[in-house]
């Protein structure tokens, strides 16, 4: 997986400007680091929803697992919505799912309060593919914070075209940390 984020990472940054490879490896560097800050955060946040709940009553959850290119009818992928989908998979029963929109479709019931998810995964081409998980049918109150747009991202998307600037804000870690930690 790194490998191929580290491959994506050149070729883009190629297309802005020759950089050296010192340069190209201290970027690299630099954005494996953020991954793992990145990672490693998301994973804490769904231990603490689910001690207190589970993850389907944060209406923050629901929000970055939420952002899906198809519905904006462009080509990306969100970092922190591949991190969070694929980290709390554990959190759920995974079943077959009736929808054969996606290469990959799944039926995601969570373990604890039993919302059901439509889980979807394509790829748009040899660089970006993408995972979806929209929710079906919510089983539970919601107690988290209120979402806000646009949505603070830390590592961003990657793709070949994105939604409105008005739907997305870069924003340093701490930021995006206490946006989705907040209570």
């Amino acid at each position: 997986m790194l490998e191929k984020i580290k491959s994506l990472i050149i070729n883009l940054i190629s297309k802005e400007k020759q950089l050296t490879e010192e340069e190209k490896t201290n970027r690299n560097e630099e954005f494996k680091i953020n991954y793992r800050k990145v990672h490693d955060l998301l994973n804490i946040a769904l231990e603490k929803y689910n001690e207190e709940n589970c993850q389907c009553a944060y209406p923050r959850f629901q929000q970055l697992i939420g952002i899906d290119c198809s519905k904006t009818k462009d080509s990306f992928k969100c970092w922190e919505t591949e991190i969070m989908i694929s980290s709390s998979k554990k959190y759920f029963d995974i079943l077959e799912s009736n929808l054969n929109d996606e290469n990959t479709n799944e039926k995601w019931i969570c373990k604890k309060c039993k919302s059901v998810y439509e889980y979807g995964w394509s790829d748009f081409s040899i660089y970006i593919e993408r995972q979806k998980l929209n929710i079906v049918d919510l089983k539970t109150e919601l107690i988290g914070q209120k979402i806000k747009k646009p949505i603070p991202l830390f590592l961003g998307l990657i793709g070949h075209s994105y939604p409105n600037k008005n739907e997305i804000q870069p924003t340093e870690f701490e930021v995006f940390k206490k946006y989705i930690t907040e209570k």
